[in-house]
């Protein structure tokens, strides 16, 4: 086959140019996002009523439907957050369940528990989880006059809010790019109507004239059909209000004088009761989190959005637009990362091949042919739809390293045969056939090694599919061209016609002698043969070394991360509203202004759609700090402490990484061990005196403090059953008037042609005290009697109190959880835990957290890595027709892992997801060294060889090669352990475990493989294949 495509070029050429300027067109077709477009198995659903408490709402909505989605199929964890007013239940299913299908049966379930909910009720919303859900930035639309920490004016933001919902949304989810513009921080509005209270008392007239004026004025008749001989009409009789100027014109007759409403009363559009403000840069903003569409390009939406804001910027020019927690540098990072790659892989491919093969052309067909593999694999992307994400690009980098290997051992063969005297034609002929095999069975030994990961449970499998393929089809590409065009383009380099060219003529072979390496590596061998037992018994010591430093490893799920980005999430633990909630914030936020370049704060609840995250209450604040360098993160941290610890000593404060795409697949701030209390004694709600005595029982037992279960104060109304009975009262009229002296004093509503606006009388704000001494409820009169009234306050008595601020529950129903950070002795914490619980007599308890999740991710990974040995040991067994051949290649794996395992102990690093990938890649290039070295043994002793030489010659018949590909791909990696970029942390111990697994698995493949090979076949020294 190579000789045929030798004598045809120019077919090869335009073959291979054709696919290169496909894989070009595709590339720029291709969708760049951050992430794959997976479905997380995930689904929340949220639930909201106005005034009801904790207690209230988990008795009467969040727990029939927790109950009713028990029965949801394929359900695998269950939790729900109860809060004053709202309530949260996230669902998780097991990996491979048709999320669709199941957003469907949850709806379903939803429907059948509408029943058991109560009448006034909203229907409780499911949202489902998708990766490409995280924003990938927010947009912030402030006011440019505003001065940041200082108050806004009301009707200009509202004025912004309204463009911000009606134009600025709406134009923003047109353009092709975004999936939805998620908004928050927009207030509720209400018509207000303040009546002058002296001049309504002059001429007599009260609140409710008012409210029945306007009640009278906004009715709606309906409509009727009339006949007009061939004709009907539709005539419509509506006396709508419908804008602020038709409530103020309202005319009132009071004892015959006619006045108009906004003779006694002002009436205006203000904010209604905020529950929740969002801030950024210290003034009050509208906030839109940008969602981006699955199959969109990143670059296109950013360039389409800076062209709109710019737009609205110009028509608008008091508004100003701020971009914050932008995700897409990640993914700027990845792209860089590889062009560094490429650029330092064909920069070391230069030096390496100059030094070794010795001329310049040898580097110039191995850069090409690479480049041509590249760009031919993003056809393949476009093929099997899969977009540029940063698992695919991750995928690439690690494979070019591989793809470079394969040019390098056909080139350095064919070289080879050119020394020894052969034709160009026939080296490049005979070189190139040689490794068609053995090449063939390293490309798959390495994806075998890949493929296997696909099967890991949750996010982490879907994850490794994008990262598997990228390799695969990156390693199938440069397979091929490296067996089809890299010998064309050899021949064509290498003839007479090129010589006129003087650069590429370059010859260092004479100044460049090559006998060093060789004489280093006949004194390597002859010593390892001359002390054979000393040599098995390193070899054989690195197997309980491999266990020994496994044990002793730090193991987690991800690297951490150094990120200039920080979360903080802030309880005041206080029953404060949203005003005082955003002058504490604006007082933190003022004190960081020195040590943060950038931050956002959301202040209260939030009205994001798709926000899966436990909603924040009216007393609670989310704040985001970015610094300069991450190094910075920590004196913010320290700093915030010392001022919370100064002025909100009270206040539960917690510290974590913003919600990225590391953070949403593989819950790096989750707690390390979370321990699920329950009561023993159903029927009594636990007191927060037996809670805080339980926390500090655990503390002294253990040594450590879990995070403070957050309380909050409260008023319970206690209705008195003896005063029910003496005064004639029934129980459901007193909770009847309750709840309307409590309610909003709305009278009406506002239709105006896009929405529909309350209206409410103000100045009727009372205190607690004023509501129970002033409103009154009717008695249930005996025979002959009169209806008689009493005041609230001599029904019922005001007691305060304390609760749980949120309620949390799981499949088994109610529990307390006590979350523990930084935990150094998981399975201590657990056992002390576990006997403060039995002695005290009164709880039960389970764990969670996620030091069981790494362990399980652990388990898997041992569970994969020996599928992959299984995998690469069958496909060694066909490449050399051999039981035993396979083997010898396969024990050099624990020695690589040993090796590596001691480079990142040494280093201080621990084994997580990142380092054990290093692991696995490294012992697959490695592996590829000794397949090619076995092979040319097995090729020489078929010609009569004998062993011991054979040994020898194809030892260092392969030298070259072994060691070029090593140091290539040392090389490509050493700049990784050096950078500061973002993500560097992630790439750091994967390089670590590459450099430790290649630096001494190429020893052993030189040194240590033949020692076996030999051990194994010395008594059949003469036995020909």
């Amino acid at each position: 086959m190579v000789k045929f495509l030798i004598q045809r070029p120019i077919a090869v050429l335009m073959a291979f140019t054709a696919c290169f300027i496909i894989g070009l067109v595709t590339y720029w077709s291709l969708p760049v996002s951050l992430l794959p477009d997976i479905d997380i198995p995930q689904i929340t659903v949220r639930m909201a009523s106005d005034n009801m408490s904790a207690r209230e709402m988990e008795n009467t909505m969040v727990a029939p439907v927790r109950r009713a989605l028990l029965q949801v199929s394929g359900l695998d964890e269950m939790r729900s957050e109860t809060r004053d007013g709202s309530g949260v239940i996230h669902l998780t299913f097991e990996f491979g369940t048709n999320t669709d299908l199941a957003f469907i049966e949850v709806n379903e379930k939803i429907d059948a528990a509408m029943n058991s909910l109560p009448k006034d009720a909203e229907r409780p919303k499911a949202i489902k989880a998708s990766a490409t859900d995280i924003p990938v930035f927010y947009l912030n639309m402030t006011l440019k006059k505003d001065k940041p920490y200082q108050h806004t004016d009301e009707q200009a933001f509202l004025n912004l809010s309204e463009l911000a919902e009606n134009v600025v949304r709406r134009r923003i989810e047109q353009l092709p790019q975004i999936a939805m513009a998620d908004m928050t921080g927009v207030p509720e509005r209400v018509l207000q109507i303040v009546p002058d209270r002296e001049k309504m008392n002059s001429l007599g007239i009260g609140i409710d004239d008012l409210e029945r004026t306007l009640e009278a004025n906004n009715a709606e008749p309906g409509s009727m059909l009339v006949r007009d001989g061939y004709y009907e009409y539709n005539i419509r009789i509506a006396s709508f209000l419908r804008t602020p100027e038709d409530v103020e014109n309202i005319y009132l007759n009071k004892g015959g004088r006619i006045m108009q409403l906004k003779d006694l009363c002002k009436v205006s559009l203000v904010t209604q009761h905020e529950a929740g403000r969002s801030l950024a840069g210290g003034k009050r903003a509208v906030t839109f989190a940008i969602i981006k569409q699955s199959e969109e390009n990143m670059d296109n939406l950013k360039a389409e959005l800076q062209r709109t804001t710019e737009r609205f910027a110009a028509l608008y020019p008091d508004i100003e637009f701020s971009i914050t927690r932008n995700q897409t540098e990640l993914l700027d990072y990845t792209i860089s990362n590889l062009q560094q790659n490429f650029t330092l892989g064909f920069l070391f491919i230069f030096i390496v091949a100059v030094f070794f093969i010795g001329d310049v052309r040898s580097p110039l067909i191995i850069g090409i042919t690479m480049v041509v593999s590249v760009v031919i694999t993003f056809f393949f992307f476009y093929l099997c739809k899969v977009s540029l994400n940063v698992i695919s690009l991750s995928g690439l980098i690690m494979a070019v390293g591989m793809m470079i290997d394969n040019a390098i051992i056909v080139t350095e063969n064919v070289s080879q045969y050119r020394e020894r005297g052969y034709s160009l034609k026939r080296s490049a002929v005979i070189g190139t056939s040689e490794m068609i095999t053995p090449m063939l069975s390293s490309s798959l030994t390495t994806v075998a090694v890949f493929v296997p990961l696909i099967f890991m449970s949750g996010i982490a499998g879907a994850i490794f599919t994008d990262q598997a393929f990228s390799i695969t089809a990156g390693l199938g590409v440069s397979y091929f061209t490296g067996i089809m065009l890299l010998p064309v383009l050899y021949v064509l380099f290498f003839r007479l016609g090129m010589r006129r060219y003087r650069w590429i003529n370059f010859d260092f072979r004479d100044k460049l002698k090559n006998d060093w390496l060789e004489r280093g590596y006949n004194a390597g061998i002859n010593w390892v043969f001359s002390h054979k037992r000393i040599s098995l018994c390193v070899a054989v010591a690195t197997l309980p070394l491999c266990v020994v430093l496994f044990g002793v490893l730090d193991k987690e799920r991800m690297p951490e991360i150094d990120q200039n980005e920080m979360i903080v999430k802030v309880a005041w633990n206080e029953n404060i509203h949203v005003e005082e909630n955003n002058r504490r914030v604006d007082e933190l936020l003022k004190h960081t202004d020195g040590i943060a370049v950038e931050h956002t704060a959301y202040v209260g609840m939030q009205d994001y759609v798709l926000n899966t995250d436990d909603a924040l209450s009216a007393g609670e604040a989310e704040l985001y700090f970015k610094t300069e360098k991450p190094s910075d993160i920590l004196p913010l941290e320290q700093h915030l402490k010392k001022w919370f610890g100064a002025h909100y000593p009270e206040a539960t404060v917690t510290y974590s990484p913003p919600m990225t795409i590391f953070e949403k697949l593989f819950v790096t701030g989750e707690a390390d061990v979370v321990a699920q209390v329950r009561s023993k004694n159903k029927a009594v709600s636990p007191q927060p005196a037996e809670l805080k005595e339980l926390e500090r029982q655990i503390a002294e037992e253990t040594g450590v403090y879990p995070e403070v279960i957050a309380f909050r104060n409260q008023l319970n109304l206690v209705i008195d059953r003896n005063r029910l009975l003496l005064y004639r009262v029934d129980y459901d009229e007193v909770v009847r008037t309750l709840r309307t002296a409590f309610k909003e004093n709305e009278v009406s509503v506002l239709r105006s042609y896009q929405q529909y606006l309350p209206i409410s009388v103000a100045g009727n704000e009372r205190t607690l005290e004023r509501v129970l001494a002033e409103t009154l409820v009717e008695n249930v009169p005996q025979e002959g009697e009169e209806q008689a009234y009493v005041p609230l306050k001599e029904l019922l008595s005001v007691q305060p109190a304390e609760d749980l601020k949120s309620i949390t529950a799981g499949s088994n129903g109610e529990y307390i959880p006590l979350r523990f950070y930084d935990v150094d002795n998981a399975p201590g914490l657990i056992a002390g835990i576990r006997d403060v619980v039995a002695r005290s007599g009164k709880w039960d308890v389970d764990f969670s957290g996620s030091f069981f999740s790494n362990q399980r991710m652990m388990g898997e990974l041992m569970v994969i890595l020996c599928i992959s040995v299984l995998l690469m040991y069958f496909i060694l067994c066909a490449q050399f027709e051999s039981f035993l051949q396979p083997l010898i290649v396969l024990a050099e794996i624990p020695m690589d892992i040993a090796f590596a395992l001691l480079c990142l102990w040494l280093c201080g690093d621990t084994l997580n997801l990142m380092s054990a990938i290093g692991i696995v890649i490294s012992s697959g290039i490695v592996i590829n060294d000794s397949i090619l070295k076995l092979d040319t043994i097995n090729e020489l002793r078929k010609t009569g060889m004998p062993l011991t030489e054979a040994i020898h010659t194809g030892g260092r018949k392969r030298l070259r090669a072994i060691v070029m590909t090593t140091l290539t791909t040392i090389f490509a990696m050493v700049p990784l352990l050096f950078t500061s970029d973002m993500g560097s942390e992630l790439q750091r111990p994967l390089s670590i475990a590459m450099i430790g697994a290649m630096t001494l698995g190429t020893i052993i493949s030189l040194f240590i493989i033949p020692l076996i090979y030999w051990l194994i076949y010395r008594k059949h020294e003469t036995q020909k294949y």
